[in-house]
């Protein structure tokens, strides 16, 4: 009995050439994603699709539209009446910022930049609807590739109307989704972003914004998440209707002309649609101004802890109950495991895990683990087979 278990082990750790290329891969696999986390998941799209997918689903939602903000968007509608679309017609931006303003509005962002003049007429009726609503508006800022004229026509504009600035930049993942915040360009005049310095009682409140953008769910399918009008509709409503509409709240006009400053986020992964920069402004400024909605993310070390224990977890487990071959000690109840716990972060805890990488990690452990005492058997064979034959005299 006994030496019919001994031959039957000795048969199943028979080990080829193939189970040393299995372990050798899944050894490089785990170091690699141990070591290397954070070069990774950027050309992993495996990891930001699984984090869309939690974002899309399992993102906070409120019970109503936003109370605290409204859009205000320009629309191809809303410039039917002038000649051209761009840049906006200035006497309509003036209207509306004068109609926010009138209404009650907390505060005014324009989501746009100003870097060139119109009309003089429209040019100085917004200046001087700037300059009487100046300590509620944001002006837009943009300080990329601009000629020196385009610069120097921005900052004499927001110097003369008194208002504050922040930059609007908004850069999408090498995937073309707007994921995180973008920093300001070195040595930029205005280092502060415009979703920031709409949401600040003073110039000089400093708080670090988070790095990934926390988004809100819509109430339901008939509601969004931010109150929102188009322009025209706007100023055709009574004053009475529009203080009712805006009184209190962070008004944010920008444009939402065709395919202009449109972008994918992480939740057309479920919506199939973009969304506008005005509308991703707004979410940001949301976050900053709910306070208790920003996700955190694991650090360069934390990660490398996360997915190198798991491997070696998996490498211990692999080895220790290897007979079981390539089910990855029924990988199916540990992955729902990994999935199980990465959810409940997002969702109560708002970490979000490496999901992908820690995945990767596990599996190429144990794989690696179920194949060692192969392995080990081949290289003790390969061993013997070289051994120089004793000769017979």
């Amino acid at each position: 009995m006994m030496n019919g278990a001994q031959g039957q082990g000795s048969s199943d750790q028979r080990g080829t050439w193939y189970h040393f290329a299995v372990w050798l891969a899944a050894v490089a696999l785990a170091v690699t994603v141990t070591f290397a986390p954070h070069s990774i998941p950027a050309r992993f799209k495996a990891e930001h699709w699984a984090a869309d997918w939690r974002t899309a689903l399992l993102s906070d939602r409120r019970s109503e539209t936003h109370p605290r903000f409204a859009i205000v968007s320009v629309t191809p509608r809303s410039l039917e009446q002038f000649r051209y679309f761009l840049p906006i017609h200035r006497g309509h931006l003036a209207d509306l910022v004068e109609a926010a303003d009138e209404a009650g509005a907390s505060a005014i962002g324009l989501d746009f930049y100003f870097t060139r003049p119109t009309e003089d007429e429209a040019d100085g009726r917004l200046v001087s609807v700037l300059q009487r609503a100046k300590d509620k508006v944001v002006l837009g800022v943009y300080e990329g590739d601009l000629s020196d004229g385009a610069l120097k026509y921005q900052y004499d504009l927001i110097e003369r109307t008194g208002a504050r600035g922040g930059y609007i930049d908004l850069v999408p993942d090498w995937d073309r989704v707007v994921r995180y915040r973008t920093y300001p360009r070195n040595g930029a005049r205005y280092p502060i972003s415009f979703s920031s310095m709409l949401v600040r009682k003073r110039e000089g409140d400093s708080h670090p914004d988070p790095a990934r953008i926390a988004w809100l769910l819509s109430p339901s399918e008939k509601e969004e998440a931010f109150l929102a009008i188009e322009s025209q509709e706007l100023l055709q409503m009574s004053s009475e209707k529009r203080t009712t509409f805006l009184n209190g709240r962070i008004v944010l006009i920008g444009g939402e002309l065709f395919t202009l400053d449109r972008h994918s986020t992480p939740l057309s992964i479920r919506t199939e649609k973009d969304m506008f920069g005005v509308e991703i402004h707004a979410h940001m400024a949301a976050e900053l101004l709910d306070g208790n909605r920003s996700y955190s993310e694991l650090s360069r070390i934390q990660t490398r802890f996360l997915v190198g224990g798991l491997a070696l977890l998996g490498f211990v487990l692999g080895a220790r109950f290897q007979r079981r071959e390539w089910d990855y000690l029924d990988w199916r109840i540990a992955s729902l495991f990994v999935i199980g716990v990465d959810l409940v972060l997002f969702k109560l805890f708002h970490v979000i895990l490496p999901f992908t990488l820690a995945a990767v990690g596990w599996i190429s452990g144990v794989t690696a683990g179920t194949q060692i005492w192969k392995v080990g058997a081949f290289a003790s064979r390969a061993v013997r087979n070289g051994r120089p034959q004793p000769t017979l005299r």
